[in-house]
C-alpha cells in the first residue's frame, strides 16, 4: 500500500513532458505574434492619422493666409484655374510696386505656393492634387474680379487612401 501511494505521488510530481511544453510554447508564440501584429497595425494607423491631421492643418493655415491676402488686396491682376495674382497695396499709395504683387498657385508637385514680388515662392502646404484643385472667379477679366472661389483637394495617404476637400469663398474688401 505504501509503495502504491509512493509511486502515484512520484507520477503526479513527474512534471511536464516535452510534448506538452512544445504545445504550450507554440500557443504562446501564436498569441505573441497576434499581439505584435495588432500593435504594429495600430501604430501605422496612428502615424497615418497624424500625417493626415498635419497636412489638413497646413492647408487650413494656408487658407487663412490666402484669404487674408485676397481680403487686403486692391485688385486681382491675373487669374487662372491653378493660380492668381493680387495687388496688396501695403503703403496705400496707389502705386503698384512689384513687391506688392502676391501670387498663389498650386504647383504640379501638389504644393500650394505663395510668392510675393520677385522673391522665390514659399510652400504653404503640400499634398494637394493639382488636377482636382482649382480657383474660380466671379468674372473672367482679372481687373473685374471681386470674389474668388477656392476648391482644394488634399490627398490622404494610408491604408485607405482618400481625399479631403477644402472649399471656401473670399471677397476683396479694399476695392477702391
Amino acid at each position: 500500500m505504501r509503495r502504491a501511494r509512493r509511486s502515484r505521488r512520484l507520477r503526479d510530481e513527474a512534471g511536464v513532458s516535452l510534448v506538452e511544453l512544445a504545445i504550450t510554447m507554440a500557443g504562446l508564440a501564436l498569441i505573441s505574434t497576434a499581439i505584435v501584429a495588432f500593435l504594429v497595425g495600430t501604430t501605422r494607423v496612428d502615424q497615418a492619422q497624424a500625417a493626415d491631421d498635419s497636412a489638413q492643418e497646413a492647408v487650413r493655415d494656408a487658407r487663412g493666409r490666402l484669404a487674408k491676402d485676397i481680403r487686403e488686396a486692391r485688385r486681382f491682376t491675373a487669374v487662372s484655374p491653378t493660380s492668381f495674382t493680387v495687388w496688396v497695396d501695403d503703403e496705400w499709395d496707389g502705386v503698384m510696386a512689384s513687391a506688392e504683387l502676391v501670387t498663389w498657385s498650386v504647383e504640379s508637385t501638389g504644393a500650394l505656393v505663395r510668392a510675393a514680388g520677385e522673391a522665390a515662392g514659399r510652400v504653404e502646404a503640400r499634398g494637394l492634387s493639382q488636377s482636382d484643385s482649382r480657383f474660380t472667379y466671379d468674372h473672367t477679366v482679372a481687373a473685374q474680379v471681386t470674389r474668388a472661389y477656392l476648391h482644394l483637394i488634399l490627398g490622404v495617404a494610408g491604408p485607405q487612401a482618400t481625399s479631403r476637400s477644402v472649399d471656401f469663398e473670399v471677397s476683396l474688401r479694399n476695392v477702391p
